[in-house]
């Protein structure tokens, strides 16, 4: 299938993840997905800039955050997630964009690939409620942008 045309349906956009040199598979039940990159700035002032302050770009920064549905069955989720941050596991991640229908990687989309160590894990279960949970990802090697094919 050909790269999605206009704008995106959020719908589309799934992280996969595994153990490091392992292929990644899609995390069950998503509902939220957040990928946000940063640059920490160094202050470079001096008396000379008149007052305003001088900066320069510093460390980059790429945190994804992303929240499912918790189920005991599921492929790829949380108790995963658990056993991997227990255990310091690096981890294979994907940002890719998918069809709804078969979970199939559309093609031409951009997909996002770098490592990262899980940092932060949370369940959530409130009364007669569905049981999620939230999962942050922290970046450790350069992203890589490609088309899927």
């Amino acid at each position: 299938m050909a790269a999605t045309a206009g704008i995106m349906n959020g719908s589309q956009l799934r992280v996969s993840f595994a153990d490091d040199g392992s292929a990644p598979v899609l995390v069950d039940n998503l509902t939220d997905l957040s990928v946000s990159f940063s640059t920490e700035t160094r202050d470079t002032t001096t008396k000379n800039n008149g007052g305003y302050r001088a900066i320069l770009p510093g460390l980059k920064t790429l945190t994804v955050t992303f929240s499912a549905f918790y189920a005991a069955d599921a492929t790829n989720g949380y108790e995963e997630l658990f056993a991997d941050m227990e255990a310091g596991t690096k981890l294979d991640v994907t940002i890719a964009s998918h069809q709804q229908s078969d979970d199939a990687e559309i093609d031409d989309d951009m997909d996002i690939d770098f490592e990262a160590y899980c940092t932060s894990l949370e369940l959530s279960a409130g009364t007669e409620d569905n049981a999620s949970y939230t999962a942050t990802f922290e970046c450790v090697t350069d992203p890589t942008f490609t088309a899927s094919a």
